[in-house]
């Protein structure tokens, strides 16, 4: 990703397509644009924010019109300001293919929390893995049983208050709803809704677990909650597919 503008009003950045929207199971990761929509949106939030407040993520709801491209030239991706008070920020992100199609949409709730200096994360960063791993296997995501993935400890996943980052704890959700379905490259995920409860340390274990609440022939919803490495509820998501979308 390569930051473009910011500031308290909007920001933009581009995104290079890639291996990396893909996934070997369910054919196309469209959470993984979650990412970096997080980051556009709170970078808004973050420059209009008072000397030591910082935004923390309440919630994202995010829509797939399409699937990102895999290859080809980057990614658009913008952030707006809706609404701005003293206790955080709603702002809303856009991510437009190279001939202008929208592929996504994203509006998130920030709140502004005490922060003594400007987050920087303490865990080392490692390098940037290969373009022809998948988001799936740099995460080393494990499936253990239907419906339930697994991620380590891992400093890729790690925001810069060292807890694991927004847009990938979503990512983790599509993960968990595409096995839960046992979908194998013939589901999409239509949208996610992910409110965040306490913060999920990147320095543990996060557990993903998904229950179905509905699926038919062409739509499913299932809920995924995200757990701690002590067993608390970090994040519960609400992940809408289609088949065939």
């Amino acid at each position: 990703m390569r930051a473009e503008f910011l500031s308290a009003e909007r920001a933009s950045l581009s995104m290079d397509a890639g291996p990396r929207l893909s996934d070997e199971r369910a054919g196309s990761l469209r959470s993984a644009l979650a990412v970096p929509l997080d980051d556009v949106t709170g970078y808004v939030v973050a420059a209009g924010a008072p000397e030591g407040r910082w935004p923390v993520s309440l919630g994202i709801r995010v829509d797939f019109l399409r699937d990102p491209p895999s290859q080809g030239r980057p990614m658009r991706i913008t952030g707006d300001l809706i609404e701005r008070d003293g206790r955080g920020g709603t702002t809303r992100g856009d991510v437009f293919d190279a001939d202008g199609r929208r592929i996504a949409i994203v509006v998130q709730r920030s709140h502004l929390v005490s922060v003594p200096t400007r987050p920087t994360s303490r865990v080392h960063q490692p390098a940037r893995p290969p373009e022809s791993v998948s988001l799936r296997g740099a995460l080393e995501i494990a499936e253990p049983a239907p419906g339930l993935v697994v991620m380590p400890p891992i400093p890729l996943a790690a925001n810069g208050m060292d807890n694991v980052h927004g847009g990938i704890l979503l990512c983790g959700a599509e993960f968990a709803a595409m096995s839960s379905i046992d979908a194998r490259g013939d589901w999409r995920a239509t949208s996610v809704d992910i409110n965040y409860l306490r913060p999920v340390s990147a320095l543990d274990t996060t557990t993903f677990a998904a229950d179905v609440v509905h699926r038919g022939r062409s739509t499913a919803v299932v809920r995924v909650l995200v757990s701690t490495a002590i067993g608390k509820a970090g994040a519960i998501a609400t992940v809408t597919l289609q088949h065939g979308s």
